[in-house]
């Protein structure tokens, strides 16, 4: 059975960044999404993250809140600092040590690791935050 996003528009696929540390599940994650039918840029932590946000344009940034060199919360600050032309108009935090909580007052959604597949698309085809 096909996974796809739910609001998924034909015309333009969204544009992922997915950033993640754990090698096997950014690359499942990254698969998974673009099979989907999105367009999916990975990076390994935030600091290589930051360096693609300022040279393209995405709609989503997906993180990971515990990552090496600079983690996810460091992320999403230094992402909220950057011009509109290079913010991503949705972020999505995921996590299995932090609760969405840790997120309070910002604008980012949240999804506890282990997640379902189904859940995270509906949540990228979904309305920014």
């Amino acid at each position: 059975m096909a996974v796809t996003f739910p609001t998924l528009t034909k015309d333009k696929p969204p544009r992922v960044l997915v950033v993640e540390d754990h090698t096997p599940t950014r690359l499942a994650m990254t698969k998974l999404i673009r099979q989907a039918g999105a367009e999916v840029t990975s990076a390994r932590d935030g600091e290589e993250a930051l360096g693609y946000l300022l040279a393209q344009r995405f709609d989503i940034l997906l993180t990971d809140l515990r990552m090496p060199v600079m983690d996810g919360f460091e992320l999403v600050q230094q992402c909220m600092k950057l011009p509109e032309s290079h913010r991503p108009p949705r972020v999505i935090a995921i996590s299995g040590e932090y609760e969405a909580g840790v997120l309070s007052g910002q604008p980012v959604q949240f999804m506890p690791k282990p997640f379902d597949l189904q859940t995270l698309l509906t949540m990228i085809g979904g309305k920014p935050n």
